[in-house]
């Protein structure tokens, strides 16, 4: 870990990251737990571990960003729908899920430009097949006819389209 320490907080933190990826599991939901406590601030070290080649470091990072929560987090999470292992996907998408409405601009973005990735719209239709149970969608969002469209994707410039028209109605009603 080539991270640039500056104060006392970020040894703390640089200490964590490394339990964060012990081989003993309470040893690493410890250090996750504390990292979460720590908040926000933690993101930026995280980053690190989210393109390691180890699969524990991946899932580590993500669940700890899962369990903050935060919106900074929701590119990382979209990155993370196109990863090789399917419980990183999975992380990836709960992290979405659980940030909420903060998620639907960015992964509708995403659609717009990213249709041919199996994994995109598997990751898609989960984060907003959630998001609607949750009621975490505006109120005029074609939650059906989306999920339907991503579903068979017969299409993609379909889903392409019909993500940026999502889009474009929800930018209207917020200005």
């Amino acid at each position: 870990m080539d991270m640039k320490i500056n104060n006392s907080k970020d040894l703390e933190i640089k200490n964590l990251l490394e339990n964060l990826v012990s081989e003993n599991g309470v040893e690493r939901k410890s250090a996750r737990k504390n990292l979460v406590k720590k908040g926000p601030v933690v993101i930026d070290f995280l980053m690190e571990h989210i393109h390691h080649p180890k699969h524990l470091y991946r899932w580590e990072a993500l669940k700890t960003m899962e369990e903050i929560a935060d919106p900074v987090s929701v590119p990382l999470f979209i990155e993370a729908l196109e990863d090789d292992e399917s419980d990183i996907r999975w992380i990836a998408a709960e992290g979405l899920i659980k940030i909420g409405s903060e998620s639907i601009n960015p992964l509708l973005k995403t659609l717009t430009k990213k249709t041919d990735s199996i994994f995109i719209l598997a990751g898609a239709h989960h984060v907003f097949h959630d998001l609607n149970k949750n009621n975490s969608l505006p109120k005029d969002f074609p939650i059906d006819n989306f999920l339907s469209n991503i579903k068979k994707s017969e299409s993609d410039e379909a889903i392409k389209l019909l993500a940026f028209q999502i889009l474009s109605n929800l930018e209207e009603e917020n200005k």
